[in-house]
């Protein structure tokens, strides 16, 4: 799997933190956050060091911590370096790969969260470089994609409104993407199998499950 795309929210609520964010006053130039990034970087961010900042990231980061989906996936150790961006008109993110590790963890996933209507801005997709072919994206208010970090990846420029979204990073569990994958793989499978069953246990399910937790502790401390 490439990369997973996911609903991680109503497009009320991101709505609301886009709403949020743009009466705040507490915006800086973007390239503050990456000396690599200031050569290819022209957008803004919302300032670390300000309370605002602290509340939504924690919002975000308990969102992402309580969904489903995102623990089977990512099997999240920490999430962390939460951003929050906006890209106006002539502004854009040049082609770049996210440092692997940084002081606060090891990224071994990306995520782009978008909080504001596609239709309201032109320009702005997110291209992932997968070789041979180069994969565009631009979602809805509130649907997300992750992806592996080690993907070379740029913003294009913004020709007219303004893209607003939420990044940040997932050291995984499991640190080496083809694991992860046969663990979402398995796990998935296990659900699926569960739900045709009726969620009738049975000896193949336990057997299964078992097998499952036997390999997943393989990667635990």
């Amino acid at each position: 799997m490439l990369y997973f795309t996911h609903k991680l929210f109503e497009e009320t609520k991101a709505k609301d933190l886009a709403k949020r964010l743009i009466m705040s006053n507490e915006w800086v130039d973007g390239k503050a956050s990456s000396a690599r990034g200031s050569q290819v970087k022209k957008n803004l961010q919302l300032d670390f060091g300000t309370e605002q900042y602290s509340k939504l990231s924690t919002e975000i980061i308990n969102i992402l911590e309580n969904d489903h989906k995102i623990k089977n996936y990512s099997f999240p150790a920490k999430i962390f370096n939460i951003l929050f961006t906006r890209t106006g008109e002539g502004m854009f993110y040049g082609a770049h790969i996210d440092a692997p590790y940084v002081p606060t963890g090891r990224r071994d996933l990306s995520f782009t969260i978008f909080l504001n209507e596609k239709q309201t801005y032109k320009g702005g997709e997110l291209i992932l470089y997968i070789s041979p072919e180069q994969k565009q994206i631009k979602l809805n208010p509130g649907e997300m994609i992750i992806y592996p970090t080690k993907y070379l990846h740029e913003v294009k420029e913004v020709t007219e409104g303004e893209r607003m979204v939420c990044v940040g990073w997932i050291e995984s569990q499991i640190p080496r993407d083809d694991d992860r994958e046969s663990l979402f793989l398995m796990r998935t499978g296990i659900s699926e199998i569960t739900k045709q069953l009726g969620n009738t246990p049975t000896p193949a399910i336990h057997d299964l499950n078992v097998s499952f937790n036997k390999i997943y502790k393989r990667f635990l401390n």
